[in-house]
């Protein structure tokens, strides 16, 4: 089993994200876009040799993404809603993503074996996502597949009139 750290910050604004284990040392670094047609995010280990690649494949409510190991494709994950609960599947690898998005809360399963889950934890230098995942091998993947959990599972509108509330009030005198 493996404990990982995202900085919530950089994955909310598409920056480079920088993965850390549980002694805080650097283990992967994720660069890329996602949000249109063509977009990919590639994960390197910290020695430069790439990890994962996704590609964005379709661009809609219910978006789908190919994920490539060493240059083959391996899976497709596509967003579904069914009974106004949102979940991912990982087609070809039988993963199912479900949890409650909103407040960073999931779980990667395949039948009832659990691959991953992910929680939000706050520091005191900031709010990061925390994922355990049970088997080390695995962990390329369910980064790349949390940071698009994240982007499309979350109500990011909510999220921005936040943001902008918050800096409205920051520009007015006291």
């Amino acid at each position: 089993m493996v404990r990982l750290y995202m900085r919530e910050e950089f994955v909310s604004k598409q920056d480079k994200v920088i993965v850390k284990n549980h002694a805080g040392e650097d283990v992967f670094l994720a660069v890329g876009t996602w949000g249109r047609v063509g977009d990919s995010i590639s994960l390197y280990a910290m020695n430069g040799s790439l990890l994962v690649k996704v590609k964005q494949v379709t661009l809609s409510l219910l978006p789908k993404f190919d994920l490539y190991v060493r240059g083959e494709k391996i899976g497709t994950i596509t967003k579904h809603v069914a009974f106004s609960k949102t979940y991912f599947k990982v087609h070809k690898l039988n993963w199912i993503v479900s949890g409650d998005f909103e407040r960073g809360h999931y779980v990667i399963r395949r039948g009832t074996t659990t691959i991953m889950e992910m929680e939000k934890s706050c520091f005191a230098r900031g709010d990061f996502y925390a994922l355990t995942v049970h088997e080390p091998h695995q962990a390329p993947l369910c980064v790349v597949i949390a940071l698009i959990v994240d982007h499309y599972a979350r109500r990011r509108q909510q999220d921005f009139l936040t943001v902008k509330k918050k800096k409205t009030v920051a520009i007015h005198p006291i």
